[in-house]
């Protein structure tokens, strides 16, 4: 019997490193140096895209770390510029620091992951888990959103938000949405759903390095809502490293649905602090009790800290009482955000409805309100309800 050798992918792969800051450029290659991969050239400092190009197009690396600081066009237009080559490598965004919004773009424009020092230890986990992705394709362009929601404390209600919404998007219109279940302590999206899943979030990333659309067609679960859901892993402790995973999987999300909802359950977990390059919007979800709020206050300021801006965070208070504790300007004022929406107390019919467990109705009254923040939220005209016409008969 002849032994099976493994075969490093690490060993095969050539590399281009293309950073114009010296001090950066050298803790990328000092980092490499430990790897077994080949440095092929790291001699490009000019700034100039076309030119890198050039050599590209020679070379045809496996890998192109491309520095972002000293690049004399837009990041993302470099991006795009080195993955629409005929030999695109794969690309490994690289700057000083994580500024949110940088790794926002350039991930949208094609890049396959985004490094910033210090680059050790796990260099070269990120290196093999990126030479063994798929090439970035644009022949389908990353044009969805996503959407992503976090209670600021259990109890609060993002899972029901993100259900109801997803429901609404996906029967307000002929819209491709996808609800993920990305709380893997305690997901119970698929479940509200009445999806019937064989597969999870688990199994999805583990396939992401093959991952297509018929392969994710045979991985996601339908709903009689029509939503496409995937859903958290059933064992917690089982679920794959996610951190350097997410990015790419959010990206390929953005190319098959027109939105993407995700829930992330509560808290500052750090799947929430993973997804935060790739999401458009957050939607944190608070109740009017002083708890709730003061933990709402301390995660609006960390996300301000993570250069998360209130332009991207959406202020939900869901099941107002009546005659509420806080006024609604006193919340507004402690937060130094505006409440983007105000939900209303009817828990008997929420009960009801999970005691089979099932979405409400969406033509109800409570169902009408959610249809309305999600038509809200996504800038989407809502349906307006035909009348009953009365027939007189002679």
């Amino acid at each position: 019997m002849t032994a099976t050798i493994a075969i490093d992918p690490l060993a095969a792969a050539t590399v281009v490193v293309a950073v114009v800051d010296p001090q950066l450029r050298r803790s990328v290659t000092d980092a490499l140096a430990k790897t077994p991969a080949q440095l092929v050239d790291d001699s490009w400092v000019s700034g100039d895209i076309d030119e890198l190009a050039t050599g590209i197009e020679r070379l045809r690396p496996s890998v192109l770390f491309l520095g972002l600081p000293g690049l004399l066009a837009d990041a993302a237009s470099a991006v795009t510029r080195m993955a629409s080559l005929d030999f695109s490598p794969r690309i490994v965004a690289v700057s000083g620091n994580a500024n949110p919004e940088i790794i926002l773009k350039t991930m949208r424009a094609g890049a396959a992951e985004f490094m910033y020092p210090p680059f050790e230890p796990g260099f070269d986990v990120v290196l093999r888990s990126v030479v063994s992705s798929p090439r970035t394709q644009l022949e389908a362009p990353a044009t969805g959103k996503t959407i992503a929601f976090a209670s600021v404390k259990g109890g609060c209600g993002a899972t029901t938000l993100a259900c109801h919404s997803a429901s609404w998007l996906k029967n307000s219109g002929k819209r491709e949405v996808l609800l993920a279940d990305l709380d893997t302590s305690a997901g119970i999206a698929a479940t509200l759903m009445q999806s019937i899943a064989k597969y999870t979030l688990d199994d999805a990333l583990q396939n992401l390095h093959r991952l297509d659309l018929k392969l994710w067609k045979a991985l996601v679960a339908a709903s009689p809502s029509g939503v496409d859901v995937m859903p958290a892993p059933t064992e917690p402790a089982g679920v794959v490293p996610i951190s350097r995973k997410l990015p790419p999987m959010l990206r390929f999300w953005r190319t098959q649905y027109e939105f993407t909802l995700i829930d992330l359950g509560s808290g500052t977990t750090s799947v929430l602090l993973d997804v935060l390059p790739s999401i458009d919007t957050l939607v944190l979800v608070a109740t009017n009790e002083i708890p709730a709020l003061r933990q709402a206050r301390q995660m609006i300021q960390s996300l301000a800290n993570r250069g998360f801006g209130p332009n991207r965070v959406k202020l939900v208070i869901n099941r107002m009482p009546k005659r509420p504790a806080i006024p609604v300007s006193e919340i507004e004022k402690l937060m130094g955000l505006s409440v983007h929406a105000i939900l209303p107390n009817d828990y008997q019919v929420l009960s009801e409805a999970y005691s089979h467990p099932k979405l409400i109705d969406l033509n109800s009254d409570l169902g009408m309100q959610f249809g309305a923040f999600a038509a809200k939220l996504t800038g989407i005209a809502p349906v307006e309800k035909k009348t009953r016409k009365l027939f007189a008969f002679k």
